[in-house]
């Protein structure tokens, strides 16, 4: 496939399993990806939770796949991203807006957490104003998982969430371009709703199964509650777009849908009954779980003004 570089290490870490990819070597042309179930109390609410059991699992893997040194990508859970779009001055080059955006965190700007980690992308100009985009993350938790990879021995190169890694690998295999995308990430324990316009993430929405996040199956009596339960939200967030975020100028074109959900064929099967929506196929002969990690394979270093 050509996506990914030797020494190169991509993880993408949920409450319930690390799942990963990586090339053997240089001239290696296949893909190589697994999954490691995390037992209860390794991570909870997007936090690691034992430190000790983390590590003993990242160096397994360490050990039985030779990643000894290795650059590692990594994405953290989306449960606490923050997304805003803001105003800045027009002249501001990307350096001075992310200064900028700082110097008025907790001022004008307010995040529901304290001292985050931040990225920006700029967004198209108005007036004497330019639009842009504020990511936002707490950046204890993305110093834990650095953390526990280094003492596995890896190096930490760049981070991610989830919800961009998948757009990135739509973005890059997409025959034609949709206007109006939502990204639908359900897992067993949680649902992850992010909305494209223009090919940049402008609004998400993530809600956690908590009555689901200590069972390791899911009956098919119950995961119907579930499905309902969902979709019901994920029409309601299509709705918002149109009529909140666009002024009723836009609507949905297009669905991503990915996760780990055991039930997820009867999920495609539902959303094309109830939203009329098309819903992009991922070609790919791997589980459609692993579609992050291979959105992740294909982020380049950090960029200037770029902290997550």
């Amino acid at each position: 496939m050509g996506l990914f570089k030797k020494n190169r290490v991509n993880i993408v870490i949920s409450n319930r399993a690390l799942r990963y990819t990586y090339y053997k070597n240089a001239k290696n042309t296949s893909l190589t990806f697994g999954e490691e179930e995390l037992p209860i109390g390794v991570m909870k609410d997007g936090r690691v939770e034992s430190r000790v059991a983390l590590v003993k699992i990242v160096k397994k893997l360490v050990k039985s796949h030779k990643w000894s040194g290795s650059n590692i990508y990594f994405c953290v859970p989306d449960d606490t991203v923050v997304i805003r779009q803001l105003q800045i001055p027009v002249t501001l080059t990307m350096n001075e807006a992310v200064s900028y955006v700082k110097t008025q965190l907790g001022t004008s700007i307010y995040l529901p957490f304290e001292d985050p980690s931040i990225a920006i992308e700029f967004l198209e100009e108005e007036d004497e104003k330019r639009n842009l985009l504020l990511f936002a993350y707490p950046k204890e938790k993305i110093i834990e998982f650095e953390g526990a990879f280094k003492e596995a021995g890896l190096k930490s190169k760049a981070v991610d969430l989830t919800s961009p890694s998948v757009y990135r690998y739509y973005y890059k295999n997409r025959q034609e371009k949709a206007d109006g995308v939502l990204h639908i990430h359900w897992n067993l324990d949680a649902l992850s709703l992010t909305t494209y316009r223009l090919d940049k993430a402008i609004f998400t929405r993530y809600m956690s199964n908590e009555v689901y996040e200590e069972k390791q199956e899911l009956k098919e009596d119950e995961a119907s509650q579930v499905i309902d339960d969902n979709i019901r939200e994920i029409t309601r967030i299509i709705d918002f777009y149109q009529y909140s975020i666009t002024k009723g100028e836009e609507r949905i074109n297009l669905l991503l849908v990915t996760g780990d959900f055991p039930y997820l064929h009867s999920v495609f099967k539902i959303l094309e009954e109830t939203v009329n929506i098309p819903i992009y196929k991922f070609e790919e002969e791997i589980p459609i779980k692993f579609i992050d990690a291979l959105g992740l394979a294909l982020k380049n270093g950090v960029h200037k003004g770029e902290t997550i």
